[in-house]
């Protein structure tokens, strides 16, 4: 049900959220299927600047990320569970997958 009922406010929550976080946050993608339990869940691919994935700085850009994610989309008043992925953008260049783009 939520594949198709919120996918609009999902692609604007992300786009807040990745302009918000910009420009340690390059760009978010994401899709919704079901997890490993089962339950319908949203998959977030948090493409992170090489600067924000700097060991001294990742930990805080990952938390603020998580959180904005949480705060602003409400995956979980959706009925979603929600599942936060992290690369840098020179590992998406590295390891191109078309799920990164």
């Amino acid at each position: 049900m939520a594949r198709l009922v919120y996918h609009h406010q999902i692609d604007e929550g992300v786009e807040k959220v990745a302009n918000a976080l910009a420009p340690d946050v390059v760009r978010i993608r994401y899709s919704i299927d079901d997890d490993w339990t089962g339950d319908e869940s949203i998959f977030f691919r948090v493409v992170l600047s090489d600067e924000a994935s700097r060991i001294n700085r990742l930990r805080e850009v990952s938390r603020r990320a998580r959180a904005a994610i949480r705060e602003v989309l409400k995956a979980e008043e959706l009925g979603l569970n929600f599942y936060v992925t992290f690369r840098s953008l020179s590992e998406t260049k590295e390891l191109p997958e078309a799920a990164w783009d």
